[in-house]
């Protein structure tokens, strides 16, 4: 039986049978009214503070607009990565040409989409002499909606399926994996394949109804023995009147 680690989320951990299975997958999938991408980054963090090494690979946004939604959640990107506690795989900058020059930041030169996934391993490898031994490690990819968006199907299948087996390669320890999708931005397909691959599955599923904004979250897989599958209902808006006459 693999280790499991907490989440630093009580709820979440005891309905995915007790935690995080090291070495998983743990897929975060939800809609596009949804906050499941809070979960997220608020999983990082509590990590993050729990004492892992944490591993951004980047393929949505500018890293200026990652570490706007870092922010939101009381994530640092910027101290953490100056400490060695956290590194960024940009690659979206690196397709887009964006140039950051943080040492915590690692980006593909020359991007060119037949050469980026051989020069991606290289940058994994150098990554690799600077994670901490001694320390768990968990990985985040932001997010997958991107990777199919921004470099297409063929390049997201490989970037999940190189990321995941080199991940586990990188420490003594497994890493943790942490996958964000959004699976409004993807086809169905996709979205049924990402399911089957991970051990663990939390899904959002958002509505409007007269009560305002609700969230459904379901927890449908997750392969600790002695698992059941959970769902919970959580409000998300305020009502308030606006005049606008």
């Amino acid at each position: 039986m693999s280790k499991i680690i907490q989440s630093g989320f009580k709820s979440i951990d005891e309905a995915l049978g007790g935690g995080l299975i090291e070495g998983g997958f743990f897929l975060i999938n939800y809609d596009k009214n949804s906050l499941g991408w809070v979960l997220g980054l608020k999983m990082v963090k509590k990590l993050l503070d729990q004492g892992a090494t944490v591993l951004i690979a980047n393929m949505t946004l500018p890293v200026s607009k990652l570490e706007l939604r870092c922010n939101y959640v009381g994530l640092d990107i910027q101290k953490e990565g100056k400490k060695g506690n956290l590194f960024i795989i940009d690659l979206f900058g690196s397709k887009y040409r964006i140039h950051e020059n943080k040492p915590y930041i690692y980006q593909i030169e020359d991007w060119e989409d037949e050469t980026a996934y051989a020069k991606l391993g290289e940058i994994l490898k150098s990554i690799t002499t600077k994670l901490p031994k001694d320390k768990p490690l968990v990985t985040l990819l932001a997010t997958l909606e991107g990777a199919y968006l921004n470099f297409g199907e063929y390049m997201l299948v490989k970037l999940v399926r190189g990321w995941l087996m080199v991940a586990e390669k990188f420490h003594a320890q497994e890493a943790t994996n942490i996958l964000l999708l959004n699976r409004d931005a993807v086809p169905e397909r996709i979205e049924a394949w990402l399911i089957s691959i991970s051990d663990q599955v939390v899904e959002f599923i958002s509505k409007l109804s007269s009560a305002g904004l609700e969230e459904i979250i379901t927890i449908p897989k997750s392969l600790i023995p002695g698992f059941v599958p959970t769902h919970y209902t959580i409000r998300l808006s305020k009502e308030k009147i606006i005049d606008m006459w």
